[in-house]
């Protein structure tokens, strides 16, 4: 569970920053075409190559998707709305790291904290080669590259997630619970950029 996502991202749920005035479709075909640009535009669909993807794109804001992939299902809902936003990923891919796949979701988000829970077996957690539910916190730190736009009005190239708590729990025998929270190191602030990008513009003559 992700909270406090990037605006330029929310953005890109806000219904009424699309074409909404064309003649030719019905409400329906045009909540199908919205759903799908949405759902390129944020970039989901590389989060989830290959897979059979139903989204649905909400009226003023929001978003749902669910996609299968053989026997792996990702299932991601939205609220965009300022102040109060988050985005909820789940999936039963298995892997021996989800580092990778993590690392995606945050660059897609771009989140200022965010929750990670993993459910598994004693056999599954054996078979994990990285957790970072698990050991040192200097090993489970997520690094990001700082999109193109905000480094260069801030100088800032990553973005980096820094574990703060950890907690767990084994229920029915041997599967387990396990479940931390990550938070933004020094988050850039949307004025911030503002600011400093209009102090790089240079003097214009007419």
């Amino acid at each position: 569970m992700m909270f406090d996502i990037d605006e330029d991202v929310a953005n890109v749920f806000m219904y009424e920053n699309y074409d909404t005035d064309r003649q030719d479709e019905t409400k329906d075909e045009e909540a199908k075409r919205i759903s799908r640009e949405q759902t390129r535009n944020s970039g989901i669909d590389v989060l989830c190559p290959g897979a059979i993807i139903d989204d649905r794109a909400f009226e003023p804001c929001g978003y749902s998707m669910n996609a299968i992939l053989f026997k792996s299902y990702s299932t991601i809902h939205i609220t965009p709305e300022s102040g109060s936003s988050y985005v909820s990923f789940e999936t039963n891919q298995k892997v021996s790291s989800y580092r990778s796949l993590v690392n995606n979701v945050l660059r897609t988000f771009r989140p200022k904290r965010f929750i990670m829970t993993l459910m598994a077996d004693e056999l599954g957690l054996d078979e994990l080669k990285e957790n970072p539910l698990a050991g040192p916190e200097r090993d489970s730190k997520f690094v990001i590259k700082t999109p193109r736009d905000v480094a260069k009005a801030t100088g800032a190239k990553q973005m980096a997630y820094k574990r703060n708590t950890l907690a767990s729990i084994q229920v029915e025998h041997d599967c387990c619970c396990m479940m931390g929270t990550w938070k933004l190191k020094d988050p850039i602030n949307p004025v911030e950029i503002a600011m400093r990008s209009s102090k790089h513009r240079g003097m214009s003559m007419s």
